[in-house]
């Protein structure tokens, strides 16, 4: 029977990979209470513990199981020793003990993002969506961006598709996230994504998102009476028949709690910039370090992520592009914010 020991991160190591992510948290934290004070805009801090917890248990778990099984698969003598010296080789107690402190913080993040998002139209009323709608026209040779991408991709099953892969966002986003707070690899690296990760919400998604306030093409009809985008929205309503397009659904819900004062779980309407597309761009970058798979795989679901965006009536293309635009500047930023803790 093989033993492996391996020495435990002290407390202050542990402060050292994590304080740029808590330092950028606390500003943050304090500009939205500032915020929030000013504007009246009311705060649930408890929004997303409960899922969140969840699903980093769900992820733990299954995590745990992928170990044991190729553990099994080995046919290990003493199955529990061998299990046990892999999870200690795989460093496991140093990556809870960096990894848990950052995770118990995400659900105030994604708490205090919302309750902003929610509360833009207090901040500034929604007025940007005319002079996107031009921009997007000029870019696209005249055209709206979906009728530019109608010419090859207007098709239902297409649809269904690009649907499909934009719901499977928030499960890639969370993947990658987790993956990256329990890292112990390259704790640079680590911290500049953390950094990056919590900039990219709070100056793309809070930030921008209220100084460009702006519904999307999905709602301008009930907010400005504008029927622009009515013929794509029939054609979703169209695809709908045949295939199950969920973005109607959450637009409905989106849209029925829009006058609500209370924050919601997935609440809030905002256009520009896309989240979506700054979250895919972000571990585009990431990921493109690792070479093969990951590189291409992470390069294709932002394609992918930018052209459901705009067919499923969410965004005008100029969102897309704004966000893939500035999630590099970011990354930057939160590098050079994090150079000086490298391990």
């Amino acid at each position: 029977m093989s033993t492996v020991a391996l020495p435990l991160r002290s407390s202050s190591t542990t402060w050292r990979a994590n304080q740029p992510f808590f330092v950028t948290i606390a500003v943050y934290m304090l500009l939205v209470l500032a915020a929030a004070a000013y504007w009246h805009i009311r705060i649930d801090f408890e929004l997303y513990s409960q899922p969140l917890l969840l699903f980093g248990f769900g992820v733990t778990v299954v995590l745990f199981a992928v170990i044991a099984m190729r553990v099994m698969f080995e046919q290990q003598l003493r199955l529990f020793p061998a299990l046990r010296d892999r999870l200690l080789t795989n460093e496991l107690s140093n990556r809870l003990i960096v990894g848990l402190p950052v995770l118990l913080v995400f659900p105030i993040l994604f708490s205090l993002f919302t309750s902003v998002k929610c509360g833009i139209s207090k901040i500034i009323p929604f007025y940007a969506d005319a002079t996107l709608m031009a921009i997007d026209r000029k870019i696209h040779g005249g055209v709206d961006a979906w009728q530019f991408l109608h010419f090859s991709f207007g098709f239902g099953p297409i649809t269904a598709v690009l649907n499909f892969f934009y719901n499977l966002w928030f499960v890639v986003m969370f993947i990658v996230l987790f993956c990256v707070t329990f890292s112990t690899g390259n704790e640079r690296l680590r911290s500049q994504y953390l950094v990056a990760f919590v900039l990219t919400w709070a100056l793309l998604g809070n930030l921008v998102a209220s100084l460009v306030a702006s519904v999307g093409p999905a709602f301008v009809l009930p907010f400005y009476g504008d029927a622009t985008f009515s013929p794509l929205m029939s054609y979703l309503q169209t695809t709908n028949a045949s295939y199950h397009v969920w973005a109607l659904d959450t637009q409905r819900m989106l849209l029925a709690t829009a006058a609500l004062d209370d924050p919601r779980l997935g609440g809030g309407i905002s256009a520009f910039p896309s989240l979506h597309v700054a979250i895919a761009t972000l571990n585009a970058i990431y990921l493109w370090r690792f070479g093969g798979l990951l590189r291409w795989a992470g390069a294709a679901f932002l394609v992918v992520i930018q052209l459901g965006a705009v067919d499923l009536a969410w965004h005008y293309g100029i969102d897309g592009y704004a966000s893939m635009l500035a999630t590099p500047i970011i990354w930057v930023v939160a590098g050079r914010m994090s150079a000086h803790r490298a391990g």
